[in-house]
């Protein structure tokens, strides 16, 4: 029987495809490094070049009025044709209407504009010089992505309705539609429009009317085009991943974590948030049996923290109780200050919260659930996107990529940071590292890996520091991705707007990579590489696929 096409793949190009499947420019980055690997392996050539060419082409419909990408894709297709004729033109007809913008004056009034933050002055900008230029590509690709970014939906779609009776790219256009209505929850419309891009380019996406079909509750038609993906277009690791889930019943999946679980928070300063979150949290549990214990921290606040704190001692009972500090010791000494009460270390596990989250009822048991599935882990953790944008991914599990051009160490896999919330990242796996927003520890494992290390403080990859010091000590890591927790910080695909956060982070990254030698990292990612492919495989085999 013929091999998987994961299992022919040279190690490095299998272990980008493990990582993600998905994503504007981790789709790009790894078609340009399946070119690089078809000149290396002549054996290999035509399959790694014929995947490359489905990489790019699935880049493009990532975002399909990149007109750079279209006239890249369209110089490929010149060299090795395999697109529809329908297909090809579309390509080709977008590179054209959709060029680089090189009007200065217009660039310069949208950095302007952007670097304001404001949607609503900018989305009204773009749509007057758009009704002066309604052929505009580049106008109409601005707009379309902030309109997004900002669940502006409705303005989305009047972006690809307008393109539609102005510009000859159907299949393009249809894809901005189907795109626009799944984030709104129009899941019909966007079959029928998925099933529009899908005449012109088959099979590509299959993987989204699957996922559509989910969304109406209709299971049946969901695993069929799931299906009909991994089989299609194998080297989709994240519809192979989804269609086990939900055909195994994983997605649906809850259990009591059995044994006695810590659940910890620290805070400064940030009252009215922190309200929200314990009001979240005690709705959950009141429909939890699990055995819990709450303790909240409070990081040498000023504000009415302390009230908040001491409020919420007549809701919880009394498994609850707060930790007031005279001064902020910032987050890594604060989760060790935590960890070091002697009721917490008898927990049999302890979760850290951050003090801005909305957690749904069911969070506790969706981690159980990982851990009856995965029980030799040490760590379990799940996605994260944002509050009030709940289609914008803020964080996934987590991969470490050999680093980029401009770059030390390793590069953070980013496939979320170029996409919104498809139901892409829903699934149940091993990682390298999850989110410290929301991440249930085995105690044991909690204190044999060491304290986290006050170096990051105030706070930034303190919690990704640990994970590493955990994988290097083969401690497994488990990211429940049917577990969605809502962030209320600014973090993920909006973060590099806020100017403080982004120089706050590169400051602690220089931090960790200051820590680690390249022996760790190539510990750590041949250590990911086979947990990846031991449990894809497995997974594949189960849904009677041979790898």
């Amino acid at each position: 029987m013929t091999k998987h096409i994961l299992a022919t793949l040279p190690a490095n190009l299998l272990y980008r495809l493990l990582a993600a499947s998905c994503g504007k420019h981790h789709l790009l980055e790894t078609a340009q490094l399946a070119m690089a690997e078809a000149g290396n392996n002549p054996e290999l050539a035509q399959t790694l070049l014929a995947l490359a060419k489905e990489l790019f082409t699935a880049a493009w419909l990532e975002d399909p009025l990149d007109g750079t990408i279209a006239k890249d894709l369209a110089e490929f297709e010149k060299r090795l044709p395999t697109l529809s004729t329908v297909g090809s033109k579309c390509v080709t007809r977008t590179s054209v209407i959709c060029a680089k913008c090189d009007d200065q004056a217009i660039l310069s009034k949208l950095s302007r504009r952007e670097q304001g933050g404001d949607y609503g002055p900018l989305s009204t900008w773009l749509k007057d010089e758009l009704k002066l230029s309604p052929a505009n590509g580049f106008l109409a690709w601005t707009l379309y992505h902030h309109a997004l970014d900002n669940a502006d939906f409705a303005t989305a779609i009047d972006v690809a309705t307008a393109l539609a009776k102005i510009s000859p790219m159907g299949p393009a256009i249809a894809k901005l539609s189907a795109d626009a209505h799944f984030l709104a929850g129009n899941y019909k419309e966007a079959i029928a429009c998925y099933e529009q891009v899908e005449i012109a380019f088959p099979d590509m996406c299959g993987d989204r009317i699957g996922e559509a079909y989910y969304r109406i509750n209709n299971s049946k038609e969901a695993i069929n085009h799931l299906k009909r993906t991994v089989t299609a277009t194998p080297w989709k690791m994240n519809a192979g991943l989804k269609l086990y889930d939900i055909s195994e019943g994983v997605d649906q999946r809850l259990a009591t974590i059995s044994g006695k679980t810590a659940i910890l928070l620290y805070s400064f300063n940030n009252a009215a948030k922190l309200d929200s979150t314990l009001q979240s949290l005690h709705a959950s549990l009141e429909s939890n049996n699990s055995d819990t214990l709450i303790r909240v921290l409070s990081n040498g606040c000023t504000d009415v923290t302390n009230e908040v704190i001491a409020k919420w001692a007549k809701h919880f009972g009394d498994s609850y109780e707060g930790v007031f500090l005279p001064v902020n010791v910032g987050a890594p000494a604060a989760r060790n200050w935590l960890a070091s009460l002697p009721e917490v270390r008898a927990c049999d596990f302890v979760t850290y919260l951050d003090d801005d989250v909305r957690l749904p009822t069911d969070w506790l048991a969706r981690l159980g659930a990982a851990m009856a599935i995965y029980p030799n882990a040490s760590v379990w953790g799940c996605k994260v996107c944002d509050y009030q944008r709940t289609t914008n991914l803020q964080q996934v599990d987590l991969s470490l990529l050999p680093p980029s051009e401009c770059e030390t160490l390793f590069s953070m896999s980013e496939a979320h940071l170029s996409a919104h919330d498809f139901g892409q990242f829903s699934y149940l796996r091993p990682s390298t590292s999850v989110t410290g927003c929301c991440h249930l520890f085995r105690t044991q494992s909690l204190l044999a890996s060491g304290e986290f290390d006050i170096r990051f403080s105030p706070t930034q990859y303190d919690d990704l520091d640990h994970d590493l010091r955990l994988g290097l000590l083969g401690e497994p890591i488990i990211y429940q991705g049917h577990l969605s927790v809502e962030h209320m910080k600014i973090s993920g695909r909006l973060a590099s707007q806020n100017k403080a956060s982004l120089a706050s982070a590169t400051g602690n990254m220089l931090k960790l990579k200051g820590k680690y030698s390249n022996k760790n990292m190539e510990t750590l990612r041949q250590q990911a590489l086979e947990n990846l492919e031991e449990d894809f495989s497995r997974k594949l085999e189960k849904l009677g696929i041979e790898y």
